[in-house]
């Protein structure tokens, strides 16, 4: 028989045939396999912040030497401490400075997943005891009845350190293998740069590529070097993991003006930071690490970098300022309770859900001041209005006063809010019939950082619903003036006028 003159359908052929009886089966698998990929995608959670541990890691030492030296100088003399000539003492205090500038110098406080534990303890060893070393020869000059016994507490604070230094590396080692010292990115850009990229990371621990998207779909595999593509920049938006991630990087090559300009006014919509990868032409994946890449080789296009000192000294405010106003407010908070339970038939707090840093959902606490309706904690969200019939006569004084928001006060010693910030918004958040976030190209910036009991915009008269355009866009200018000017100065400015704008404001609907 002839086989060229069939006219049914092929059903063996060779693995390449790719007649147009084969294609629509191929693409159905192509399709499943994206979909099965996409579905197992995941973005390591609880993470540990590095810069964060490295602060950490430093101060631990700091006063670890400063227990040691208060124990040495108590022990070389006897006992009374006031009475010894400073002399005896130099050597003992000394050791507080110069052992953890040493390790510092040493780069043991840069928190390194791929470093071999063995390394960092052995470097500890060496600057705590050049350490040892220095302060026993500087007993020789200052007190030399006393070299023996600085030269005994020189060993104990050079064990010690290296302890605490095993300590470390075991811990670093355990967060490297779950996963808690990545930072989480995406890719933007099925190109061979990506590919490049996620070879060179591969291994390391550093970041954790969880996916690639770009919108040439016809050309994107399933998966890129074991990253899964997860679908076009449109596909990014409504991703549900895309709160858990990082940071966006940019692997269209920057000779692609116009492709690069279109991608970065697409994402500019997003609080996330956006990097534009640089040259790569000299880039070699055995000596370099995708962690590397991005904080050397990639030019930084959006977002802001966040400043530790400034984070740590806002949580430290929250944690002081919340703590006392929190068992301040019990009280009243107690008395608000009993008076919602008696008004009302109903829970007395209200949780929903809001977006919170990074756009992750949080759940807010308040004081119910709306009839109980099971039905209102889902579906997109409808804002109050004036005479709001679903208002309780108890809950009308608590929006008056802004008292239902006092249990928020447990969201910040929670760590979801901060005192300061922009208001938290629900995810479906609409102005005027549309969602708010459509309405305001910046409208996501505002999650760069923490949600806020209040904020800029509040205290410049921007609170409670909004019912149009041009409000949203009011709103989210002072969030991101806010988030401009944010320090620990100008929030306790915006604390201390909060109460004066509340009771002055008879216009906002709340």
């Amino acid at each position: 028989m002839d086989c060229s003159s069939t006219t049914g359908p092929r059903t063996n052929g060779p693995a390449n045939d790719t007649t147009d009886a084969m294609r629509p089966a191929m693409a159905d698998t192509a399709t499943q396999t994206r979909a099965m990929l996409k579905a197992k995608a995941r973005a390591p959670q609880h993470r540990v912040n590095r810069k964060a541990l490295s602060h950490i890691l430093q101060s631990i030492d700091i006063f670890a030497t400063i227990i040691l030296a208060a124990a040495g100088s108590v022990a070389l003399s006897g006992g009374h401490v006031t009475e010894v000539a400073a002399g005896e003492l130099l050597p003992i205090v000394a050791f507080v400075v110069l052992a953890p500038g040493l390790m510092m110098l040493s780069g043991l406080y840069r928190v390194e997943p791929r470093e071999i534990g063995l390394y960092r303890v052995l470097r500890a060893f060496i600057a705590s005891g050049l350490a040892g070393s220095a302060i026993t020869a500087l007993a020789f000059l200052t007190a030399p009845r006393m070299t023996d016994l600085v030269a005994l507490f020189a060993m104990t604070g050079v064990g010690s350190l290296t302890l605490l230094h095993v300590i470390y590396a075991a811990f670093i080692q355990h967060w490297r293998r779950a996963g808690r010292l990545a930072r989480n990115v995406v890719l933007v850009g099925a190109t061979p740069n990506a590919r490049k990229l996620i070879a060179a990371n591969a291994g390391s621990g550093t970041v954790n590529v969880v996916g690639v998207f770009d919108d040439r779909r016809s050309r994107a595999p399933a998966e890129l070097g074991g990253a899964p593509y997860l679908g076009s920049t449109d596909d990014l938006f409504s991703w549900p993991l895309l709160h858990e991630v990082d940071r966006i990087i940019l692997t269209v090559s920057p000779k692609a003006e116009d492709r690069v300009q279109t991608l970065l006014k697409k994402l500019r919509a997003l609080p996330h930071s956006v990097c534009l990868l640089l040259d790569l032409d000299r880039f070699d994946p055995a000596e370099t690490t995708l962690d590397d890449i991005v904080g050397v080789q990639a030019a930084r296009m959006n977002g802001v970098e966040e400043h530790l000192g400034h984070l740590v000294l806002k949580r430290l405010t929250d944690l002081v300022l919340g703590s006392i106003l929190f068992m301040a407010a019990l009280p009243v908070m107690t008395l608000i309770g009993l008076a919602v339970k008696l008004d009302s038939r109903g829970p007395v707090l209200f949780r929903q859900t809001r977006e919170g840093f990074n756009g992750r959902p949080i759940e807010v606490l308040k004081f119910r001041t709306m009839r109980h309706d099971p039905a209102a904690q889902s579906g997109p969200v409808r804002q109050v209005e004036f005479d709001d019939p679903r208002v309780t006569r108890i809950g009308g004084f608590l929006r008056a006063t802004s008292l239902d928001e006092l249990p928020q006060l447990w969201n910040v010693l929670t760590g979801d809010m901060s005192l300061v910030g922009p208001r938290p918004h629900a995810p479906d958040m609409r102005t005027g019939g549309t969602e708010t976030s459509k309405l305001v190209a910046e409208y996501a910036h505002r999650h760069r950082v923490k949600p806020g009991i209040t904020g800029w915009a509040q205290i410049n008269g921007s609170r409670g619903p909004l019912h149009s355009p041009e409000a949203a866009r009011e709103r989210v200018r002072l969030d991101v003036e806010y988030i401009a000017r944010a320090n620990v100065w100008f929030d306790l400015w915006i604390m201390l006028r909060t109460l004066p704008a509340l009771l002055g404001d008879k216009a906002n609907i709340r």
